[in-house]
């Protein structure tokens, strides 16, 4: 029997996309899955990534440490200093802090294209109170189009920083950036033939940078490892595919890359999405967010009752790796366990193996599989293949939000459904 806390340790290490660490956990991944004797076929999709590196802001002669955004470039610039307590002000007072160095405690992805507009010449993100530098990155297009170099500090260095507004600051950047690939990992359990619905279970196994990602993605990633090694002794009644996506901290790259490729045949047979993403604290609740219909919801909800774990469930979006899927009008459901300390951490260098417990994988884990099992093997398939009208314009802004193109979305028309 495979040891979920074990397998965590195994993967206690930064696995950035496309670096050598992302190519130490597909050897972690993959040597379980020859174990357990699972065939599984890698696919390889192109990427830009970075080696995560360095920064220095300067004011007045006093330096002070700063993490860059992944996919800048070195660069060293310099400009007035300006603290916004809402960046959207750039969006509004259009042109007025052409140059400047702007610093604000905003994130938000769509928050880069203003930055751009508004013709910053950089920005400094203040990370949360209580916690160490997140790490951030621009997104791909931005990269190959142009991007606001930007970077993040931790809270306190933000407050000490106020007193410096008005005055010339220096940022400088040092960082590498390249071109490479990186995998995803699938895993196909043929079915008894039931029908030819096809049910995928998914989860990313790559991490920001700077951080071993014990919660958020180990979590998921040896939840798929348990569904595999059940589902390898309990043939079920449908198709099941496993992925272990790559990139999805760089902008659900894995996850995308495979919908695309994957097209006619998700579009023909994939009818539902189970996506793993954050889970690990033994102190804490379990959430679903159900990308579907209130059908879906009450079904899900439900079924995790009668194994006696009572979900947090809400019909709405997740920014996980089921959202690329939305485009085709296949529904997911996104199981995440949260409220503790690993969860804290996430995107930080402290989301550590030692904040995670098989306790805390526990209903994660049993969940995901009595929930795939109920489904794959129902005599009739228990839920249609379709997204509610409610979350349509959710969807959009998020794919926007994502690529920063016009998403097109393939869905049945109302009257045919």
């Amino acid at each position: 029997m495979l040891n979920p806390k074990g397998i965590i340790r195994q993967l206690g290490f930064e696995r950035l996309a496309g670096t050598t660490g992302e190519k130490k956990a597909v050897e972690v991944i993959t040597a379980h899955l020859d174990n357990l004797q699972l065939p599984y076929q890698t696919e390889v999709f192109s990427l830009t990534t970075f080696q995560p590196g360095e920064a220095v802001i300067e004011i007045n002669n006093r330096k002070f440490p700063a993490r860059p955004y992944g996919l800048n470039r070195n660069t060293r610039l310099s400009g007035e200093f300006v603290y916004l307590d809402n960046p959207e002000i750039l969006e509004l007072n259009r042109g007025a802090y052409q140059g400047k160095i702007v610093m604000s405690c905003g994130f938000s992805r769509r928050l880069a294209p203003i930055l751009k507009e508004a013709g910053v010449a950089a920005y400094i993100n203040i990370g949360g109170p209580g916690r160490e530098i997140s790490s951030l990155s621009h997104r791909q297009k931005s990269f190959r189009e142009g991007y606001v170099p930007s970077v993040t500090i931790d809270h306190k260095l933000g407050e000490k920083l106020l007193a410096y507004q008005g005055e010339n600051v220096s940022i400088s950047i040092k960082q590498k950036v390249q071109e490479a690939e990186a995998l995803n990992i699938v895993v196909d359990i043929p079915g008894k033939g039931t029908d030819d619905n096809l049910i995928l279970v998914t989860a990313h196994y790559d991490s920001v940078a700077h951080s071993p990602g014990s919660s958020d993605n180990a979590g998921g990633t040896v939840t798929l490892l348990k569904v595999a090694e059940y589902f390898s002794r309990h043939k079920p009644g449908r198709d099941l595919r496993i992925i272990f996506f790559s990139g999805e901290e760089l902008g659900l790259l894995g996850s995308q890359a495979y919908a695309e490729k994957h097209r006619e045949e998700l579009k023909k047979r994939a009818a539902l999405i189970v996506n793993v993403d954050v889970s690990g604290d033994p102190v804490g609740f379990d959430t679903a967010f159900v990308l579907g219909t209130k059908e879906l919801l009450g079904y899900f909800t439900g079924v995790v009752r009668e194994k006696g774990i009572a979900f947090q469930s809400s019909l709405d979006i997740y920014s996980s790796d089921g959202m690329p899927f939305a485009v085709y009008e296949i529904p997911s459901v996104s199981i995440s366990r949260r409220g503790g300390q690993a969860n804290f951490f996430i995107h930080t260098s402290r989301d550590l193996p030692r904040y995670v417990s098989n306790r805390g994988l526990k209903n994660t884990i049993n969940a995901t599989i009595f929930f795939l099992q109920r489904v794959l093997d129902a005599g009739i398939f228990p839920v249609r293949r379709e997204i509610d009208d409610s979350l349509r314009e959710k969807i959009q802004k998020y794919l926007w939000n994502l690529t920063y193109e016009k998403p097109q979305l393939e869905w049945e028309d109302k009257y045919k459904r």
